[in-house]
């Protein structure tokens, strides 16, 4: 746009406040209830004082090489981790049976491979359905593993702690997705979220219970909010796709499993409610009724429950009762 040094989104997300690694929003023009489309609402900015400035929490760029005539892209640093395992090309990649696999999803298999600089996480991409194969256009035409790779790259960029990418392979296809690809990334080292919450709230510096459970409700609702706010929705926000970090807080929650993420702007309703409604699935019984509807007011910038909230809570927890009733593919 003419005379705009910033796209229109740019200048209407909210500003992020954060106390060591914890995150909220003190504001802005545009509130996470618009995109909903639930009217405007007050702001509790009484504990967000400070701001998250994404030059510091921005990860540092990695330089990439290319391998195997152009199929693969690593980071220059890890590269010469993938000889040895028979990753430094497609084939091998294809062929791959190493480390244990912690998830077997049919075609895609997900290896934990351990090496004398640390745990990989190897997700193998075998096929794809034949209906993605003949995709042309638009994300769809687009392999997994490639999707993934700009998922993590983009976040990096924005300021979200995700892992770290070490390299991502697809066949070279003229038209349609690929079939096969593969992506590496390092291992975030702590606990999922739903199982840390499963031993109760985290409270390492002793503070009074109902502050520990507020600081983490607040920190996580102003992550989710945060990452909705610049157009991304993950589309499987389950509370064991936060692994936790050791912080001088409670923690620092990394994103993971980002084949599905997605960006838009504004982001789509429809997988606000998504994600949100993952979360509160996957909430342990330790998450009570007050927390559940203290983190929503929290992620909405609220400070009393109305008519537009009740609209949410009703959406969401609908959405998670299709959640719960969904049998999966690949258990």
């Amino acid at each position: 746009m003419r005379g705009s040094s910033a796209p229109w989104w740019a200048k209407n997300i909210p500003t992020i406040g954060i106390t060591g690694a914890g995150i909220g929003i003190s504001g802005g023009k545009s509130s996470l209830s618009e995109f909903l489309a639930l009217g405007p609402s007050p702001v509790d900015d009484k504990h967000m004082t400070e701001l998250r400035d994404v030059r510091t929490y921005q990860a540092k760029g990695r330089p990439t090489t290319t391998l195997d005539e152009g199929r693969i892209l690593a980071a220059m640093e890890d590269v010469h981790l993938l000889a040895p395992l028979g990753l430094d090309t497609l084939a091998g990649a294809m062929k791959f049976d190493g480390g244990v696999i912690v998830r077997d999803a049919g075609p895609r298999k997900t290896y934990r491979v351990e090496t004398t600089e640390g745990v990989l996480f190897v997700k193998i991409h075998r096929d794809v359905p034949l209906k993605r194969r003949l995709n042309v256009t638009g994300r769809g035409s687009s392999s997994p593993a490639h999707i993934e790779w700009d998922a993590i790259s983009m976040m990096r960029k924005t300021g979200f702690d995700v892992p770290d990418p070490v390299a991502f392979g697809e066949e070279i296809n003229l038209l349609g997705c690929p079939r096969r690809s593969f992506i590496i990334t390092r291992e975030v080292k702590g606990p999922q979220l739903d199982d840390m919450l499963e031993n109760g709230y985290p409270n390492p510096n002793q503070l009074p219970e109902r502050q520990a459970r507020n600081q983490v409700l607040r920190d996580v609702a102003g992550m989710v909010r945060r990452f909705h706010s610049t157009g991304f929705y993950h589309k499987d926000l389950y509370l064991c796709h936060l692994i936790v970090t050791e912080d001088d807080r409670w923690g620092r929650p990394f994103f993971i499993d980002l084949e599905r993420v997605d960006r838009d702007f504004p982001p789509r309703r429809r997988w606000l409610v998504k994600d949100l409604a993952a979360l509160q699935y996957s909430a342990p019984a330790t998450v009570t009724k007050a927390d559940r509807l203290r983190f929503l007011l929290m992620y909405m910038s609220k400070t009393r429950v109305d008519a537009h909230t009740k609209r949410c809570v009703r959406d969401i927890v609908q959405k998670a009762h299709k959640i719960a009733s969904h049998v999966p593919k690949f258990g």
